[in-house]
């Protein structure tokens, strides 16, 4: 037993001996911190690209609960005179609305006659000189999805159309 108390005797210089333990402990303790730091630093690194892929995870769900694109046609074109400058045109418009949800087709399909008022009212109010430019019909196709996306929220509660679609576009 008295050689198992030598075993654990420990000799703490005051670092000036020749071994210089002190300065060992120091080294070990800088190491460790440095060790410890670099560890903290890279898991934080990977962790970072862990919260983008977690955005781009997320982001690609709310795409997925958007639903596949669905096309519902307007049954008839809508044809309007409209004013011009030198002369009166008519205008002839065929469209689709996308939508993303059954519901939102069934929607649709059972409010078409006011949708189809709405946009012919929009359609009347044009000039034809505006309209026969391409900035002109894409101007119209936003305001005549703002119009159906207004209707739409009095009538469900909601807007659900996404987009408007001009299949057809003549103008006399």
């Amino acid at each position: 037993m008295a050689n198992d108390d030598q075993d654990l005797e420990i000799d703490v210089g005051d670092g000036d001996s020749a071994g210089g333990g002190g300065k060992k402990l120091i080294i070990i303790g800088v190491a460790a911190v440095l060790l410890i730091g670099g560890g903290v630093a890279g898991f934080l690194m990977m962790g970072g690209d862990d919260v983008k892929k977690t955005a781009e995870n997320e982001e690609a769900v709310v795409e997925e609960e958007k639903g596949p694109a669905q096309y519902v046609g307007v049954p008839e074109a809508i044809t309007a005179n409209i004013p011009g400058k030198r002369k009166n045109r008519t205008v002839q418009i065929k469209m689709s609305f996308l939508v993303r949800s059954d519901e939102a087709r069934e929607a649709i399909r059972s409010h078409m006659p006011q949708l189809k008022n709405d946009v012919l009212m929009l359609v009347s109010q044009q000039s034809a000189d505006e309209i026969k430019t391409p900035e002109g019909r894409l101007k119209l196709q936003t305001q005549s999805l703002e119009t159906v996306q207004k209707s739409l929220t009095e009538l469900v509660g909601k807007p659900t159309v996404e987009k408007v679609l001009f299949t057809s576009f003549v103008m006399q």
